[in-house]
């Protein structure tokens, strides 16, 4: 459960409670004269939305039950969190039972399922790969969720080789002016450059990816936080983008919190060019 505490008490405590905030020990909820007003939380919970939605779902109930008691409402009873939607092995084609470790049937139910949660993998081989990574799951866990298929998809399309691949991006901004990025792209043909203007940064380097891929998503999401401490922190974006009826989500890191976003978005692309086929 995240702490609670007062305005006057966080000014005495920031030092140890950032520091327990940045160890990823605890969340914090600081509060004036009982209502909330700020969150401090790990920058980790960021991933988690990405790759385990039950924790994060549960944080988050964990963070309406603290804004409740700070606030002296009556807490309700607790409703019970649904259960992750859990996926039957046998039909995964894992059934030691009667000596079935991997089917032709198992593997088509996977892509179906894959399809279905959004991460279609169109490769064989890559397939291939991700059917072998769940079978292992189904060893070694007693049960199997959809977010475990979902991250595993995830995590073997994020290493295979990438349709777009960002080689290089410089920006300029000045005060009172249009911001400028001029963006190289690896389009599998070759590399392509663009430069073009935006409302800021970011804006303007979204464009020029999409002058050069021909796609226009919509950014649903957005956020960059310091993934270490210090000046030099390095930066981790994640971005979600829906194109159609197609959603997907990537994240970047780099030391400059423009070019983690840069890279969030050519990732997320990546996944949206592959549900495309």
């Amino acid at each position: 459960m995240p702490r609670t505490v007062e305005v006057d008490e966080f000014a005495t405590q920031a030092s140890t409670l950032i520091a327990a905030v940045t160890d990823g020990e605890d969340s914090v909820v600081v509060v004036r004269d009982g209502a909330p007003v700020a969150v401090l939380a790990p920058a980790g919970h960021a991933q988690a939305v990405l790759a385990d939605l039950p924790r994060w779902e549960e944080w988050v109930h964990e963070l309406r039950e603290s804004f409740s008691e700070a606030g002296g409402r009556p807490v309700a009873a607790q409703v019970p969190l649904p259960d992750p939607p859990e996926v039957d092995k046998a039909l995964l084609g894992f059934d030691p039972a009667v000596g079935s470790v991997g089917s032709d049937a198992g593997r088509e139910f996977l892509a179906a399922e894959l399809a279905r949660l959004n991460v279609p993998v169109m490769d064989e081989r890559l397939l291939g790969d991700v059917y072998t990574a769940v079978l292992r799951l189904c060893e070694d866990k007693e049960r199997v969720y959809e977010a475990d298929l979902r991250v595993a998809a995830q995590e073997l399309i994020a290493e295979a080789p990438q349709r777009l691949r960002l080689l290089s991006v410089t920006v300029t901004s000045s005060t009172g002016l249009p911001a400028t990025a001029e963006v190289t792209l690896e389009l599998g043909q070759g590399p392509a450059m663009r430069r073009e203007h935006g409302d800021g940064p970011l804006d303007a380097a979204f464009k020029a990816i999409q002058r050069l891929t021909q796609l226009e998503p919509v950014v649903e999401n957005f956020s960059v936080v310091a993934a270490t401490p210090g000046s030099d922190a390095m930066a981790t974006a994640v971005i979600e983008l829906l194109l159609d009826d197609r959603r997907a989500v990537g994240s970047g890191a780099s030391t400059n919190a423009i070019e983690a976003g840069i890279h969030a978005y050519v990732n997320a692309l990546n996944f949206l060019m592959e549900t495309s086929g």
